[in-house]
């Protein structure tokens, strides 16, 4: 780390004071000349009028009041929980990757793909955010960012956009060596007392590792129609095809910190009274302040073994589970969003209407958790133990297959009862093929602590009878 000016992000429902501690820290360590000047950012979360839109828009305004530099790689910065989205979206909106001002990012439990308590309601988010009843100045009184939650929310269109944006473009990405370094730290433990009511595996208490890791990956899969010989006949079936599969552009280092939960990896305790956990995450707050761009793939690597030592692996007992947050988004061929569907996982030699012990076992143990975006439901997320899927396909002994059954559901026969127009095959009636994974889709598709996202066109159809042309006979 150089003189570079360093500017401190907070959270929802936080202030900038949260910081003080760890800026003292930091001089601590680093030094008066090393940190010459040190900006905390200080901005309203919780009223409900405000959008991710208004903190970027504020964010530029007060950068550019404060007189911050604006050159490339001129400042570092240290984000907290929602602090890591506001600071994305600005350097998306305003520079491109080869100009960001920003060398060192350093994120702490960053809510980038979301958190799980965003769509609760006040009850719940009363019970597990401090300071709740005391509201931030200038916010209005039992407001909680309806704004900014529902684009905290899990599968938001919000998160997906910005991924598009910056981990999914078209050179080289915003996050690389020369570029911004970028290093996510994230806990895995909860809270105690009355706040474990928020705790689940995989978790800090308030964000995923799968949601706070910036490394992520997108899929395409589409639906075509096509005609197939049958018994003599030419049918209409669909079938699936995955189009693309892409992992995020550059490189982030993701590092998880054992025994910490979301408030105290802020390290807003006295120097005296760190705990060794959180001294060792200091130490790693300090090195990716530090790191040069020569040193960051081998700082990624390490941050990677690191965290395979604490996740249990496919076959063994030790360690945590790992979980990827797998982010559903469905529409048809004209993109209108379908907010009706199931995703179902099985094996694809098992009979149609059960799917076999495969289906039973990633249905009931591997999928932990599925959350539909409260405002488009077409966007879901589902929590997956990658461990548990691996071992339930090792045992079955086969591919993995994959559907979707979604409303509404075609009917071509116009005599029945319910006859049905226009809509999507069903698997059911076997005029829609399932999308079988290999070995190297599966591995590709499902890893721990990563947020993957799935983008599924489905093929809307028609039944003969929605249109025809009827020739004229002349004279008739």
């Amino acid at each position: 780390m150089t003189d570079r000016p360093l500017i401190l992000l907070h959270g929802w429902n936080d202030e900038g004071s949260s910081f003080e501690r760890l800026a003292g820290h930091l001089h601590r360590r680093l030094g008066a000349e090393r940190i010459q000047l040190v900006a905390i950012g200080d901005y309203l979360s919780k009223d409900d009028a405000l959008r991710f839109d208004d903190l970027v828009a504020a964010l530029d305004r007060a950068w550019t009041e404060r007189g911050l530099p604006r050159d490339a790689a001129s400042v570092d910065v240290i984000v907290h929980s929602t602090g890591g989205l506001v600071i994305r979206d600005w350097l998306a909106r305003h520079f491109s990757p080869d100009a960001a001002p920003v060398k060192h990012l350093v994120m702490l439990a960053p809510a980038n793909f979301g958190s799980p308590l965003a769509h609760l309601g006040r009850s719940m988010l009363g019970r597990v955010a401090n300071g709740f009843f005391s509201r931030q100045a200038g916010q209005a009184a039992l407001e909680t960012g309806a704004g900014i939650l529902r684009g905290l929310e899990l599968a938001s269109p919000y998160s997906w956009e910005l991924a598009m944006r910056d981990r999914f473009g078209e050179d080289d990405g915003m996050y690389a060596p020369g570029r911004v370094l970028c290093t996510v730290l994230c806990g895995n433990s909860g809270y105690g007392g009355i706040r474990a009511v928020a705790n689940e595996d995989g978790g800090d208490g308030t964000v995923r590792l799968s949601t706070a890791n910036l490394n992520c990956a997108r899929v395409r899969i589409a639906f075509r129609e096509t005609l197939r010989q049958e018994g003599g006949e030419e049918i209409r079936v669909t079938v699936p095809e995955v189009v693309e599969y892409r992992p995020s552009i550059g490189r982030t280092a993701f590092r998880i910190l054992d025994g910490l939960h979301h408030s105290a990896i802020k390290l807003d305790d006295a120097y005296s009274q760190l705990s060794q956990a959180r001294l060792g995450a200091l130490d790693l707050i300090e090195r990716a302040l530090g790191i040069e761009d020569a040193d960051f793939d081998d700082f990624c690597d390490e941050c990677e073994q690191a965290n395979r030592q604490l996740t249990r692996q496919p076959g063994g007992r030790s360690g945590k589970p790992g979980f990827q947050n797998t982010v559903v988004r469905v529409h048809d061929q004209f993109d209108v969003p379908v907010e009706d569907y199931l995703i179902e996982f099985y094996d694809p030699r098992a009979n149609r209407s059960d799917g076999g012990r495969l289906a039973r076992t990633i249905h009931e143990e591997a999928i932990r958790k599925v959350h539909a975006y409260q405002a488009d439901p077409s966007l879901r997320s589902l929590y997956i133990d990658t461990a548990q899927l691996y071992n339930a396909v090792a045992r079955a002994g086969t591919q993995l297959g994959m559907s979707i059954t979604a409303e509404p559901m075609l009917e071509e026969d116009e005599q029945a009862a319910h006859h049905t127009p226009v809509g999507f095959r069903t698997l059911a009636d076997e005029d829609i093929d399932d999308l079988q994974l290999d070995d190297t889709q599966l591995t590709e598709f499902f890893q721990p602590h990563r947020t993957l996202l799935v983008d599924i066109c489905l093929h809307r159809s028609q039944a003969a009878n929605v249109f025809r042309l009827n020739e004229h006979r002349a004279g008739a």
